[in-house]
């Protein structure tokens, strides 16, 4: 239980970061797979191309900021152990 306290934060920062820039990497191919099951599902298969592609564009827009919030988040917050956990350790060396 020691450990999990010392170090679980860090750990889900990692975790958090890294879920961000797999958003963000992943983003394109996951707006697209978005609109077209939007296509598919909601419109029946028929839809304008103008209204799609601007649809298209849309999802990916919001994968990206989605990506990019979870990950300056998960950024900060593991800048902020690192310097919280360096600081316990020079603590301890005195």
């Amino acid at each position: 239980m020691k450990y999990f306290k010392k170090y679980g934060f860090g750990v889900f920062t990692i975790v958090l970061t890294a879920i961000g820039f797999l958003l963000i990497i992943n983003g394109v191919e996951n707006g697209l797979d978005s609109a077209n099951d939007y296509l598919t599902i909601k419109m029946d298969g028929s839809m304008g191309t103008d209204s799609f592609l601007v649809m298209m564009k849309g999802y990916i827009l919001s994968n990206f900021i989605a990506g990019g919030i979870i990950l300056s988040v998960g950024l900060s917050c593991f800048c902020m152990y690192l310097y919280k956990f360096i600081k316990e350790m020079d603590l301890g060396n005195e």
